[in-house]
């Protein structure tokens, strides 16, 4: 990767944390987002960017993003408790390591 790439996905990084964090991208999408930039930039080793794996893999068979709108209702519907759920045990922990992420790249 070169400077000016790992400047771009940095940039990238806090653009999706800060996305996390006001509420304009959902936890699902923006942990996949940030995940996938983190193993880009090769930060996916550091303890406190373990979250967004974390909540990836406890959220795994539960419909996150456009995959909600292929799902029918009452099933849609069953696993949103589900999803509710381990939404709220991560939030927190996300969210401060979305506060970090743009304090140390932003």
């Amino acid at each position: 990767m070169t400077p000016e790439q790992e400047v771009a996905r940095k940039k990238q990084l806090v653009s999706a944390a800060k996305a996390l964090l006001s509420l304009q991208a959902g936890i699902g999408v923006g942990c996949v987002r940030i995940n996938k930039l983190l193993l880009w930039l090769h930060l996916d080793g550091n303890e406190e960017h373990q979250v967004f794996r974390q909540f990836i893999k406890a959220a795994s068979g539960l419909p996150i993003g456009n995959e909600r709108l292929l799902w029918a209702t009452e099933a849609l519907l069953q696993q949103d408790t589900t999803l509710s759920k381990v939404e709220a045990k991560f939030r927190p922990t996300i969210m401060r390591a979305c506060i970090n992420i743009i304090a140390t790249y932003g």
